[in-house]
């Protein structure tokens, strides 16, 4: 399977989050798609993000959960690396062009526009570059490139 079948996921993985990848995957899998994330491979002498980066350009879709960026204790730092990855598949689609401004992304939240929130300005910028880019008025919708099930963007 190439790059139209492949998902790239972004999503913690620590145990608290394993009852909510299994289905993902089996889902990702039982649709005829290819999951791919960065625990697929254990080469310790490549570093995270050069995986990521290969992921993310060799994947058609993306699903970026940030149901979990948010410190759960005081002292706790966030977890910027899942919306930094959700950067870097978005900027894939913007700049590198050609298949890559077919891909696609679902953002899963807990919260209903609570990652509107966290990520005002990156969505702000991708609104109106893709806006511009694209000659749509500021009106209309930008692009079904960013997608979120339900609503509409941003």
């Amino acid at each position: 399977m190439g790059f139209d079948r492949n998902v790239f996921i972004n999503c913690p993985f620590d145990d608290e989050y394993l009852r909510l990848l299994r289905p993902l995957l089996f889902t990702v899998i039982y649709l005829g798609f290819n999951p791919r994330i960065a625990l697929e491979t254990l080469d310790s002498a490549e570093p995270r993000i050069q995986k990521i980066f290969g992921l993310i350009r060799q994947s058609r879709y993306g699903i970026h959960d940030l149901s979990r960026i948010q410190a759960e204790e005081v002292g706790e730092y966030y977890r910027f690396n899942m919306p930094f990855e959700l950067g870097l598949d978005i900027g894939c689609i913007r700049f590198k062009g050609g298949k890559w401004s077919r891909k696609k992304c679902l953002i899963l939240e807990a919260e209903r526009y609570r990652y509107k929130a966290a990520l005002s300005r990156l969505l702000a910028w991708a609104s109106s570059s893709l806006r511009s880019s694209s000659g749509q008025s500021s009106g209309s919708e930008p692009s079904s490139s960013l997608t979120q099930s339900g609503d509409s963007w941003p």
